[in-house]
């Protein structure tokens, strides 16, 4: 049974700069629509689950920017042991959007110890109307299989047919993402390049907002083979797309959505209904 919530995935790099003097967030190249996507009501209970090591300026921007479209109903919660997890079970679960912002892999990986997460994998699979967004960190950790220090290790699992990279170069980090689905064949790797955030809907259907590009790489179709440790990469039949705003994608074919750019429905039970 497909999941009824949604993911949203944001970069925290793209979340510009906060001026002081004039009381606002100034980014030319982060896609503010995506937050108008959050939910229906704008008096919606919004929890944004941050660490100390993330930063108060990444937290102002997001909140400004939470602000600038009409939300004032939130809190922050600051969590650095498995403790603080169990002890925001009641604000979590009152919320209809969860935010999973920056910090370390390390500091998510505790919230699979603690009571929420079971709190979170239920309303995502059940509740129409709930909404998770993860940031840098907190969305590469949203996916069963992430990217980690000399290879691959395992996150949250919200979905299980995808690795995320949501500080992907073109160049830079391809190699470790393409080295890591080759090793993974049965996900897709999406690389969010500068300017972009996506929304999932159902656990598989993909849609890209922004003025950059999404890389995503297809190893489904190579034969197997094995990466050693600082070689090249080199494999027949990997595919791929390079996707922009309003384009979508299957995750459970690899491929693009052709006749459904980003006609997109906030009214949740239309959303779910549409194959």
């Amino acid at each position: 049974m497909n999941p009824k919530g949604r993911l949203i995935i944001m970069r925290g790099a793209d979340m510009g700069i906060f001026h002081d003097a004039k009381n606002e967030v100034t980014s030319p190249d982060f896609p503010f629509e995506i937050f108008s996507f959050l939910s229906e009501e704008k008096d919606s209970r919004l929890e944004i689950l941050t660490t100390s090591n993330s930063g108060g300026c990444a937290n102002e921007r997001l909140i400004k920017m939470l602000q600038a479209e009409g939300y004032s109903n939130f809190g922050i919660i600051n969590v650095q042991h498995t403790e603080d997890f169990h002890n925001c079970y009641t604000k979590i679960s009152e919320a209809k959007v969860v935010f999973l912002a920056g910090g370390e892999p390390e500091i998510w990986k505790m919230m699979k110890r603690s009571a929420i997460m079971e709190l979170l994998l239920k309303r995502y699979h059940d509740e129409e109307d709930f909404t998770i967004v993860g940031i840098d960190a907190g969305a590469m950790c949203i996916s069963r299989v992430i990217l980690s220090e000399g290879g691959t290790g395992t996150g949250l699992g919200f979905i299980h047919n995808c690795i995320i990279d949501t500080k992907f170069q073109h160049g830079e980090r391809c190699k470790g993402l393409v080295k890591a689905i080759i090793a993974n064949k049965e996900c897709l790797g999406i690389g969010l390049n500068r300017g972009m955030a996506l929304i999932i809907d159902k656990g598989y259907k993909v849609s890209c907002l922004g003025k950059g590009t999404v890389m995503v790489v297809n190893a489904r179709n190579i034969k197997n083979r094995r990466i050693k440790a600082g070689a090249s990469v080199y494999a027949k039949n990997l595919q791929g797309h390079i996707l922009t705003g309003g384009a979508t994608l299957n995750l459970f074919s690899g491929n693009r959505i052709k006749d459904d750019l980003l006609h997109y429905n906030l009214n949740f039970i239309n959303r779910n209904n549409i194959q």
